[in-house]
């Protein structure tokens, strides 16, 4: 069944945020950085009065899902650096081994380019590359693929011996 994608919108002067909840893998980076904005047992969880435009921004372009986006009167984007590129960035030439916990959602970087690898840091924004967005049904080890070329993302499988 597909279901139709929820958009909700909260405003401050010209800033608008957008919130998809269905994208949302509830990584907590929003209220890590910005507690007094985004508080989750709170209607609406989202208050924009509590942070500057400046910060709010900052921590919107860190959410490694692409749940929070914003636009800015006047723009036709969300401002954010155009680095467009046709292949990801290899982020290393071997897989890495990891502890995945069950029922976690994560979100694996697909472009290369995050500091916080094999993990989405939101690095990717305004490129055509996306994390890949998983939940493990029970706890185990991944080999993340670092090469980001292979055919079974985010897993490892062996594309890295062949670049």
């Amino acid at each position: 069944m597909d279901k139709k994608e929820i958009v909700k919108e909260y405003q401050k002067g010209d800033l608008t945020v957008l919130w998809k909840p269905r994208t949302c893998i509830h990584a907590g980076v929003c209220v890590s950085k910005l507690p007094k904005v985004y508080q989750p047992n709170n209607k609406p969880w989202i208050n924009l009065e509590n942070a500057e435009q400046n910060a709010l921004i900052d921590q919107i372009n860190a959410c490694p899902s692409g749940a929070l986006s914003y636009k800015l009167k006047g723009e036709i984007t969300n401002n954010k650096t155009e680095n467009k590129m046709e292949k990801p960035n290899v982020a290393g030439n071997s897989p890495m081994i990891i502890g995945l916990e069950e029922g976690k959602n994560y979100a694996w970087c697909a472009c290369g380019n995050s500091s916080n690898q094999p993990w989405c840091d939101g690095s990717h924004k305004g490129s055509d590359h996306k994390p890949v967005i998983f939940k493990i049904e029970e706890n185990k080890k991944g080999a993340m693929c670092m090469c980001k070329q292979s055919g079974n993302k985010p897993f490892c499988d062996g594309s890295h011996a062949k670049i």
